[in-house]
């Protein structure tokens, strides 16, 4: 007999209901079912206590993944954009912004005094990042030519600071410090406008600057705060609702590299030039604005000067060798932008309205809200311009609707440059023209701009 059809019997007491050949008569007795019912009902409420037991564990363990599923978590370093706002919003203050083998920054959460409040994730602009379509688009040139020379492109940033600290406001932005590392600082004076011009081309650390703006908004100063599109979102996280007296402004962005690269670059350059480093620009624009230039001095009076195709660190930057991995799958290249006001180069202008590339710089100016445009109008007078649209403005600047392609050899650089050093890497990785075949390109460049000259072509 089947051994769990014999349990099941025995469980009953009717072990003898079977049949054995000689046992017929036996099996004709009745059967008392009041007692198996009475077995029935004990039973019933065993499997009832127990399954009621095992759904009540298994509560238990859904509530402990949802409380760590409120922990953030970065799976994939494609998913953290390094804005820090995770660690400035812990209210156990529990994560810390580490450094990578790479140079870039991810959290790392104390998990002895975390507390599963799930605010980190609450602020993080990988999953929050609802922006502002742009309303309008313009090309504008500053009519002061010292402004827009000191400038990346067209000098819209420093009108909008100057308006600014004219109305006794304060402006965040990025600017080389004493150690020539790009951070976030806080100007209150006409004269240190200048810091904040021209493009650093790093992730730049933003230290307590978020803890800053808050304090600065509390006291009900105006203020401004410009950074990259992700860091443009984490403050936005960070604050937690919209503040009348700040003006957001993002910026085109074409990735942000390693400061561990830029450092380690920074280093090789000044061992042979034999002194440090104490003014660097990494897009001069004196020879032109559509080709750039890295301009350097050092303490002994040296410089160093040269088309970014021919320097290793402005030559990764723009075949999107360095940049950090989320830059490569962006949540902000897209139309919907972080900041009241988007600002760039307007890239291509010259090709829809002559007059306003003049290879000086020439700035694209996207107003997202109504408090952009109130700034607009309040600096406009400023400026040549000229109302674009959005297709003009992307066919330039293609970040305005996707990321930057990965480099295939991104990684192979990296790799080398954490275990070889920054010489050994680019000599491996990067394409560094010869000299001969530098003059050769120097020299086509030069026929090129004749060409454009003579038949009046435009970049």
């Amino acid at each position: 007999m089947n051994s769990r059809l014999q349990t099941l019997l025995s469980k009953f007491g009717m072990e003898d209901r079977v049949f054995k050949g000689d046992n017929a008569k036996d099996l004709l007795k009745s059967i008392d079912y009041s007692k198996v019912d009475e077995i029935i009902a004990s039973e019933r409420l065993k499997a009832k206590k127990f399954l009621e037991r095992a759904m009540g564990e298994m509560k238990k363990i859904e509530k402990e993944e949802s409380n760590l599923n409120k922990m953030i978590t970065i799976t994939k370093k494609e998913h953290c954009f390094g804005c820090g706002a995770c660690s400035k919003v812990c209210p156990k203050q529990c994560i810390q912004m580490k450094e990578d083998e790479e140079g870039f920054l991810y959290p790392e959460i104390d998990l002895d005094d975390c507390i599963n409040c799930g605010r980190c994730s609450s602020v993080c602009p990988y999953h929050k990042h609802n922006g502002n379509e742009i309303q309008e688009v313009y090309a504008a040139i500053n009519k002061d030519d010292a402004v827009r020379s000191n400038s990346s492109s067209g000098g819209t940033f420093y009108q909008i600071c100057k308006k600014t600290i004219e109305d006794e406001g304060v402006v965040f932005g990025c600017a080389w410090d004493t150690t020539m590392t790009a951070a976030h600082v806080k100007v209150e004076t006409m004269e240190e406008i200048r810091c904040l011009q021209s493009s650093k081309y790093v992730q730049s650390a933003l230290g307590d600057s978020y803890e800053q703006v808050k304090q600065e908004l509390i006291k009900g100063r105006q203020v401004v705060f410009s950074g990259t599109p992700c860091q443009v979102a984490g403050l936005k996280n960070y604050l937690g609702k919209d503040y009348p007296n700040l003006l957001l402004v993002d910026l085109l962005c074409h990735g942000v590299p390693s400061p561990k690269v830029l450092n380690a670059y920074q280093r090789e350059i000044e061992k042979k030039f034999n002194s440090k480093i104490v003014f660097m620009n990494v897009r001069d624009k004196k020879k032109s604005w559509h080709r750039l230039h890295t301009e350097i001095h050092f303490e002994n009076g040296q410089q160093f000067y040269t088309f970014c195709g021919y320097d290793t660190y402005m030559s990764m930057f723009l075949t999107n060798m360095s940049q950090r991995p989320s830059c490569f799958e962006c949540k902000f290249a897209k139309k919907e932008r972080q900041g009241d006001i988007t600002l760039g180069d307007f890239w291509g202008i010259g090709k829809h309205i002559s007059e306003m590339d003049d290879n000086k710089g020439t700035s694209l100016v996207a107003v997202n809200t109504t408090k952009g445009m109130e700034m607009w109008e309040c600096i406009r007078a400023n400026f040549k311009v000229v109302r674009s649209d959005f297709a003009t403005a992307e066919a330039g600047n293609k970040v305005l609707s996707t990321p930057p392609k990965k480099n295939p050899k991104r990684d192979a650089f990296y790799g080398t440059f954490i275990t070889q050093g920054y010489d050994v890497a680019t000599e491996k990785w990067v394409n560094i023209p010869s000299k001969p075949k530098q003059i050769y390109y120097d020299f086509m460049r030069k026929g090129l701009d004749l060409y454009r000259w003579m038949f009046k072509k435009k970049y």
